[in-house]
């Protein structure tokens, strides 16, 4: 259960991997807009979230406007260039190689239904309609929706997930750096298993609680608040997901923050989280149990 705060607009919720209520102060920061939010610790399985943090209906507004188009530590800069599109589908198919994805797909019989949650303007989408998949998106973000329509001709839904019904269900399903945004996970996934044909496949992306996060404190590249949410160790989110039936098949970590993108030190300290386990990215392919 969560509480509602004084303020309409906001909410305290309780941890959704053990349910307790009891959690601690870790840091107070700010967001772009020169709002304070806080991480809190979760005192019974130690989940790091936000709270209290703004309701659903509060957050649609900050995916708007410019979180795609200005650079900031939280948006992009121009998430609609082609420059955008082209790095995202690199990361995408090192992401997948990892995962085995390519034999998972090998395996399948056509017709094969796909579908992204958290899709933005839909370059997963876009990759898998062009390997020959039925491929949709799902996504609250109004202006990345009408661009992947218009621009790149692709099947996207704007709205909510959880509210959205699908008459067939899906081979795979992603949520490309989607979970940590939001604010129920754990009801996302479940309805992820039920979406999910019997032998089909989940592929999901987040930052890492652990390895250099360590390293940068409270300006770790990832606590973006309040539009990431949630923050799961492997562990956390290997619990999460076996809660909403399903068993991790494969996963792997990567990504240092350390240097700028493209240069030496960033592809030297790179390879070197991924060999040795210190990533603040996560990836993870998982079945149904």
């Amino acid at each position: 259960m969560q509480t509602i705060s004084e303020n309409s607009t906001m909410e305290s919720p309780n941890c959704i991997l053990c349910g307790s209520g009891d959690k601690k102060n870790c840091f107070s920061k700010s967001s772009g807009k020169g709002e304070h939010f806080t991480l809190v610790k979760c005192r019974r399985c130690g989940l790091q979230y936000i709270s209290p943090r703004p309701t659903e209906e509060g957050m649609i507004a900050r995916y708007q406007s410019t979180y795609f188009t200005e650079r900031t530590d939280r948006g992009y800069n121009n998430y609609f260039s082609e420059s955008t599109m082209r790095e995202i589908t690199r990361v995408l198919k090192l992401n997948l190689r990892d995962l085995h994805f390519f034999d998972f797909e090998s395996s399948l019989a056509q017709p094969r239904r796909y579908l992204d949650i958290g899709c933005a303007a839909g370059y997963s989408v876009l990759f898998m309609r062009e390997r020959g998949w039925d491929a949709w998106g799902i996504d609250i973000a109004a202006e990345c929706i009408r661009f992947g329509r218009t621009n790149l001709g692709l099947t996207l839904i704007e709205g909510d997930y959880l509210a959205t019904e699908f008459s067939q269900p899906f081979h795979c399903i992603t949520l490309w750096a989607t979970i940590e945004h939001l604010h129920r996970p754990d009801m996302v996934l479940k309805k992820v298993h039920r979406d999910l044909a019997p032998q089909g496949r989940l592929f999901l992306s987040t930052c890492r609680a652990g390895g250099f996060m360590y390293l940068y404190g409270k300006q770790w590249r990832y606590y973006n608040f309040p539009e990431h949410l949630y923050f799961f160790s492997y562990r956390q989110l290997v619990r999460l997901l076996r809660k909403t039936g399903f068993t991790v098949r494969a996963h792997s970590f990567y990504g240092s923050g350390i240097g700028r993108p493209g240069t030496a030190l960033r592809k030297i300290a790179d390879i070197a989280a991924k060999r040795l386990l210190l990533g603040d990215m996560m990836i993870v392919a998982a079945g149904k149990s």
